[in-house]
């Protein structure tokens, strides 16, 4: 079978790129092309997720610095993904939180699109990242947040089957571009993240990437607002510098930096509990938390709600503000989850093992439906 694979692109190795790297594992032995806008990976990530397999990017790539500059490039990235013609495949399958969608191809072939989100940007977070943006509230960028949303249902109408990684997600496919999905949960490395009986440490712990919506910031602050609470950061990114400024003077917070899967997982295991403040459509880490058996304090939105038991094993805070937070933490010193066997038992809910059976079930099925008068 000769098959086409595309993703929006492959820069840091998130939860995304993790979903990429299962399809990838699961059609390893077929004739598969890679396609991306660009493709930064660090050579451990290139290894772990594309196996050293060569990507076909866009102009993007030959862009000094792309990996910290590429949101600038939305307004081109739906051109530059037209630009690529998959015409010949028997097969195509895309992984979409941007624009990875929008290539060009034979209406027939079979194209399924595992949809992360709908472009948040335009969509469910317009007002978030409208008011991030310097030009957010003028008419220009109104004009051009329409246009791309016509763009992205048009490119949508060219999906045949959608499949949605939450019910969340599902939700908002049918609002965004009224189609159906089937949900399959994504893939967490549940043999990987396990209990470990070393004892746990007096300290929370928040992780993941820093980019404007993870609302580290906000953690922080709610940090230096209780001096007796321990927190760990671990991650590196956008805003790095003026978070390091922020824990001046606060030597209950500590920032790691960046650290490998096995450091990252020791971390996890040994903390009191793991905080989750960003707007998430799954949140493959907070599964991956509750598999080494670490409870976790939420936000209460999207798949947080279909991955954490209230009570069990974690707690929800409301709202992403720093007395949301501090209500948790302190209802968590209260009352601590500490049966973390079943705040394990929670997690292999969604093993990586129930995803490749899933989606190879569901790609197989959508074959023969889709080719069996063809």
């Amino acid at each position: 079978m000769k098959l086409a694979f595309v993703q929006d692109w492959f820069n840091a190795n998130g939860g995304a790129e993790k979903v990429a790297g299962s399809i990838l594992d699961i059609y390893d032995k077929e004739d598969m092309t890679v396609y991306a806008l660009f493709d930064r990976f660090s050579p451990t990530a290139r290894k772990e997720i594309l196996n050293n397999r060569p990507v076909k990017t866009s102009l993007l790539q030959y862009v000094p610095f792309i990996s910290k500059i590429y949101r600038y490039f939305l307004p081109v990235m739906p051109w530059l993904m037209k630009r690529f013609n998959l015409r010949g495949y028997d097969l195509i399958l895309s992984t979409s939180h941007a624009v990875a969608k929008g290539f060009r191809s034979d209406p027939k072939t079979l194209n399924i699109c595992y949809c992360h989100t709908p472009l948040r940007p335009i969509w469910d977070m317009y007002d978030d990242y409208a008011a991030a943006h310097p030009l957010g509230r003028s008419g220009l960028y109104k004009v051009f947040v329409n246009w791309l949303r016509r763009w992205d249902v048009r490119s949508a109408d060219h999906v045949h089957f959608f499949i949605a990684n939450s019910k969340h997600i599902q939700r908002r496919i049918a609002s965004s571009y009224g189609r159906e999905s089937v949900v399959i949960y994504p893939p967490v490395r549940t043999g990987k993240f396990a209990l470990s009986e070393a004892p746990r440490k007096n300290y929370y712990l928040c992780a993941g990437r820093f980019v404007p919506y993870k609302k580290t910031d906000m953690v922080i602050s709610a940090f230096r607002q209780m001096p007796d609470k321990e927190l760990v950061l671990i991650g590196e990114g956008w805003g790095t510098k003026e978070f390091k400024e922020m824990l001046d003077g606060y030597p209950n917070i500590k920032w790691l930096g960046y650290q490998k899967d096995e450091e990252m997982m020791k971390y996890i295991q040994e903390a009191k509990a793991c905080i989750f403040a960003a707007k998430e459509d799954f949140g493959i880490m907070c599964v991956e938390a509750q598999a080494c058996g670490t409870p976790v304090l939420a936000l209460d939105y999207g798949g947080y709600r279909e991955t954490v038991i209230e009570g069990e094993s974690g707690y929800f805070f409301p709202e992403q503000t720093e007395a949301s937070l501090t209500e948790a933490v302190n209802r968590f010193e209260q009352l601590p989850l500490k049966d973390h066997t079943a705040i394990r038992q929670n997690a292999l809910r969604f093993s990586d093992d129930r995803f490749n059976k899933e989606f190879s079930g569901f790609v197989s099925a959508a074959m023969n439906e889709f080719y069996k008068n063809k």
